[in-house]
C-alpha cells in the first residue's frame, strides 16, 4: 500500500479516455474523489485498495468534462 521511499500509496489508474499508469497519492482514494492528471480532471468510479503495504491498488476514473 505504501511506497517505501516516501510513504505514498500507489495505484494503477485506468483512464476511461484511454490508457493507464501508475500514480502515487498521499492518501487513500475513494469513490467520488476528484483527481487531476496532466491538467485533466477525473472522478474515481471504482477502487480496489492495495492488499498490503508492498502492493499497489487499482482505480478506474472517468474524465470530467468542463
Amino acid at each position: 500500500m505504501y511506497d517505501g521511499q516516501d510513504g505514498a500509496l500507489r495505484y494503477l489508474m485506468h483512464f476511461d479516455d484511454g490508457g493507464s499508469g501508475m500514480r502515487t497519492r498521499p492518501e487513500p482514494l475513494d469513490v467520488g474523489v476528484e483527481v487531476r492528471d496532466g491538467g485533466t480532471r477525473y472522478r474515481v468510479e471504482r477502487v480496489e485498495q492495495p492488499p498490503n503495504e508492498r502492493a499497489f491498488g487499482h482505480a478506474w476514473v472517468r474524465r470530467i468534462d468542463s
